[in-house]
């Protein structure tokens, strides 16, 4: 219920025709979950998040921890999920500027990478990214 209601502000804050606007918060969204994920996990440094909110795709740059090398990610797809009743982003088809990394993701991750929106989003991160 709680959801709708935020929904119904937000709609009526913005008006349909912000579009842009809630494509912008989704974006951001979408940029401090991946960053924070990464970070928080040990594996470096995000930089350069770009989504496309049409198409669910996201790229971004990683700087590898203890590595001077910039590692170029491309997300083919991302969906949410809720997993443990907890909002979770679901990055898929992932390829890299390294072919190992890429046949990795392809051979063992399926699933993808999945990353709690919790934090980012303050538990309304599946609501806002699939308006």
């Amino acid at each position: 219920m709680l959801r709708i209601v935020l929904l119904a502000v937000l709609l009526s804050v913005s008006g349909m025709a912000e579009v842009s606007s809630l494509d912008a918060f989704r974006s951001k969204l979408m940029t401090s979950a991946v960053s924070m994920y990464f970070s928080s996990k040990g594996y470096g440094k995000v930089e350069n998040v770009t989504v496309d909110t049409t198409k669910r795709t996201l790229n971004f740059i990683l700087l590898p921890e203890g590595e001077t090398q910039k590692l170029t990610i491309a997300i083919g797809y991302y969906h949410t999920e809720v997993i443990d009743k907890e909002d979770t982003l679901v990055l898929q088809k992932i390829q890299t500027n390294r072919i190992w990394l890429t046949r990795f993701f392809a051979d063992h991750m399926e699933g993808g990478i999945k990353v709690p929106l919790g934090v980012a989003s303050k538990g309304f991160g599946g609501l806002l990214l699939n308006l």
